[in-house]
């Protein structure tokens, strides 16, 4: 989030705000707007209310003036806002739909359904965590169709936790890598975070780096 604000990427799409899927707690915005003293505003939305309920006390308490968290559903309420950038960590665990476990972290029975539906949006910049295990090279190709070309990334390990390891989950999962879909050791993945541009063209050279990342180290299928 720091880089998407210095980059000059983003620097022409700013003046509309920026708007973001599952603000959360809401303080890694905080954290990241108030490190880069940075006053473009920025809209988030939560739909758990729990999680909206924390989000607003800390916005109020010592959030960046500019930075608001509002109740509901992203894609209904957020998609024809003046933003022309979006930013969000969607949900991206695998899992059939009568077995996800833990419904707010579903990502449909890829992972990638909510990423792509981001991807088919009306955004200029879009700024996403994309996970090694959610069909990556899926998500890679459904961007270029999209207009979008990859403009930085950056990524680290993740170990499976307790939501990743329930059955119908992490049996999804291994269905996936056994299909190419999923790439992974028994113990991590890998998450990226991405920042694309619709330009109307495609970046192979930065997507094929990207697509070479999010698959090493894991055969599909494999251990």
């Amino acid at each position: 989030m720091e880089r998407l604000l210095s980059s000059a990427v983003a620097a022409p799409h700013l003046a509309g705000g920026i708007v973001e899927l599952g603000a959360g707690t809401g303080l890694p915005i905080i954290e990241a707007l108030s490190r880069c003293e940075a006053s473009v505003p920025v809209r988030g939305f939560e739909r758990d209310p729990d999680s909206f309920r924390v989000a607003a006390h800390l916005v109020a308490a010592k959030g960046p003036p500019g930075y608001t968290v509002e109740p509901g559903d992203f894609f209904e309420q957020a998609l024809d806002g003046p933003e022309r950038i979006a930013v969000a960590n969607p949900p991206y665990l695998a899992a059939p739909a009568d077995d996800t476990g833990t419904p707010e972290l579903w990502g449909g029975e890829s992972g990638a359904e909510v990423t792509c539906r981001l991807l088919s949006g009306p955004y200029d910049v879009l700024m996403l965590m994309v996970a090694s295990i959610a069909d990556p090279l899926g998500v890679i190709e459904h961007a270029q169709r999209s207009g979008y070309a990859v403009q930085d990334w950056s990524v680290c390990p993740i170990a499976f936790g307790p939501h990743s390891c329930r059955s119908g989950v992490r049996g999804r999962i291994d269905q996936l890598r056994t299909e190419g879909r999923a790439f992974s050791t028994e113990t991590d993945y890998l998450l990226a975070g991405v920042t694309w541009l619709r330009t109307g063209t495609a970046d192979p050279g930065q997507a094929d780096v990207l697509r070479r990342v999010l698959t090493a180290g894991a055969e599909p299928g494999g251990t």
